[in-house]
């Protein structure tokens, strides 16, 4: 049984986050003006501002300091993020970069102005470009990283608006991280339409670039119903990404949506 890309917390904790903070907002205004002293749209222009200037730093920062994938550098993988851009209808491929940053095993997908773009860490590259130790060659781990990243670009998680609207609910207790591990399931969704064979991308930030093929996904994905108790619920509540052991669960089992509590 399929079902959508677009994880269903996502639409339903993104509109009761949304009608929370929008009913707060006389409350957050007269605390602003009585205790601050500022009214409440300088507060709000302050933090749009914020944004644009967080996310045009980052960007800045890969520009100067990352490798750029084109058609000339790493000309196979920059064609498949090509491919997995068009799989997904966007009209525009994202510019792609590749770091190295001391073996973290890390991507992440941002926008500055009108470009969005993605950033790979080198660790996880290597697993999909050459051997190394234990391992044979596996393009489909890095595709799956690839294409959970320009997921959330076809997702819309990367637009200013979508942005600073998370960015207010993300103050929200328990709504906020429950939103934000619902769009990584989303991700993960777009993923697993286009790259099916490629969890072993997921398995591979737990177990690291030379062990993971040791690894059986499955068996984490197991412990999701049976690793229970009150501090195991705390840390997944707290989480902004979902916990690997539901993670896992919702890649094997593709009856329903990935468990978000």
């Amino acid at each position: 049984m399929s079902h959508p890309r677009r994880h269903p917390g996502e639409v339903w904790f993104g509109i009761l986050g949304a009608v929370l903070a929008v009913t707060a907002l006389p409350l957050v205004a007269v605390f602003f003006l009585e205790y601050v002293g500022v009214q409440l749209v300088t507060v709000i222009a302050a933090i749009i501002g914020g944004v644009y200037f967080f996310r045009g730093m980052i960007n800045a920062q890969e520009r100067l300091t990352s490798v750029e994938i084109t058609a000339d550098e790493f000309p196979d993988v920059h064609a498949r993020i090509e491919h997995y851009a068009n799989e997904f209808g966007l009209d525009r491929v994202p510019r792609a970069y590749l770091t190295q940053e001391g073996g973290s095993l890390n991507a992440f997908a941002s926008k500055h102005n009108r470009t969005n773009f993605i950033r790979i860490n080198s660790d996880i590259f290597e697993v999909g470009t050459f051997d190394a130790g234990p391992r044979v060659r596996d393009p489909a781990a890095l595709d799956f990283i690839i294409a959970h990243e320009v997921g959330h670009v076809a997702a819309k998680h990367t637009t200013y608006w979508y942005t600073i609207l998370s960015s207010f609910i993300g103050y929200l207790p328990l709504i906020g991280p429950a939103l934000s591990r619902a769009k990584e399931y989303t991700a993960d969704n777009y993923a697993y339409s286009v790259v099916p064979d490629g969890i072993d991308g997921i398995v591979l930030l737990t177990g690291g670039k030379y062990l993971y093929p040791l690894v059986d996904g499955r068996k984490i994905a197991a412990r999701s119903s049976t690793d229970r108790g009150f501090f195991l619920w705390v840390v997944n509540m707290l989480a902004s990404h979902p916990v690997l052991t539901k993670r896992l669960d919702a890649l094997y089992d593709r009856s329903r949506p990935g468990k978000l509590f």
